[in-house]
């Protein structure tokens, strides 16, 4: 039995194909976004290493994520329990972190919110942004240094 795809009419991506399956669901809303649960994580080599999380209600709402490694190579965040269990894993190993970037008019001082990634369960198909207790771990991390 095959899924049928959905459609839905992305401001920033156009016409965006997907199917139920496709769909991760936040366990908790994001900030300001709260009657937002369902979203797509959509790759585009034309965009990489930058990834769209889409919303499927609101098609207005679209966010760019980056996986932190290739920019932050010291990048560990370290969770509480009670993360765990809402996420339903036992370890960092079983979940995806994403950090949400903010892309200026001047794309040069791009900034990833550290402090506050974006953690994916794909075998679930949930996520949840979480606020790390870690102060190490900036809102506005620059993506780019200058160098000087």
């Amino acid at each position: 039995m095959s899924e049928q795809k959905r459609t839905i009419l992305s401001s920033k991506l156009g016409k965006v194909e997907f199917e139920d399956d496709d769909v991760i669901t936040l366990v908790t809303p994001l900030l300001g976004f709260g009657e937002l649960s369902d979203y797509l994580i959509i790759s585009n080599t034309d965009y990489f290493p930058f990834l769209w999380f889409q919303s499927v209600e609101d098609p207005t709402v679209c966010f760019i994520l980056i996986e932190p490694e290739p920019f932050f190579k010291d990048y560990k965040p370290r969770l509480n329990k009670r993360e765990y269990k809402v996420m339903g894993v036992s370890d960092m190993a079983s979940l995806k972190v994403f950090c949400i970037v903010v892309i200026p008019d001047d794309p040069k001082k791009s900034t990833a919110n550290l402090r506050a990634p974006l953690l994916v369960n794909f075998d679930r198909k949930i996520a949840k942004q979480t606020v790390l207790e870690d102060e190490r771990w900036d809102i506005r991390a620059p993506l780019l240094y200058e160098e000087g």
